[in-house]
């Protein structure tokens, strides 16, 4: 006989697992294929693969946006992830479809919103919004009609 405490468990367990094995099938593969303490370099080479023929040739291809952050003297840079390529202040893409590239001193030190936010959260570094997207003020000002 089974205690009701071990079955609810058991399935929570179940529940766990299987929602780990959903968010890591739904990481691209070229996060993946990053492992920690590679270069900045070796970074941007994985995360540039399988440009569409057409994308214009940018300095960070595949990142939305990136952050720079100067913390306890170590310089920490997050890259956030975009499998299509698009870009900050062109096309809307809320927060929790990009994935954190987060390198210190030029290398990979972690990636994903786990890593990310705990990191961002002992440093206080002011949680991102999962759902927001990333408005840029409009340098040259309103277009004039």
């Amino acid at each position: 006989m089974n205690h009701p405490f071990v079955r609810r468990s058991t399935l929570s367990v179940a529940a766990l697992g299987c929602g780990l094995l959903l968010l890591s099938a739904c990481e691209d593969k070229r996060v993946k294929q990053l492992d920690t303490g590679i270069t900045r370099d070796s970074v941007m080479t994985v995360i540039s693969k399988d440009l569409p023929s057409d994308a214009k040739p940018v300095s960070f291809p595949n990142v939305y946006v990136r952050e720079r952050y100067l913390i306890a003297g170590k310089n920490y840079e997050v890259l956030y992830f975009t499998p299509h390529n698009e870009k900050a202040g062109k096309e809307p893409v809320p927060f929790k479809d990009l994935t954190p590239i987060v390198l210190s001193d030029n290398k990979l030190v972690g990636k994903g919103w786990t890593f990310w936010d705990s990191m961002a959260t002992a440093n206080k570094i002011p949680l991102k919004k999962k759902d927001s997207v990333l408005t840029l003020p409009n340098q040259y000002g309103p277009k004039k009609g």
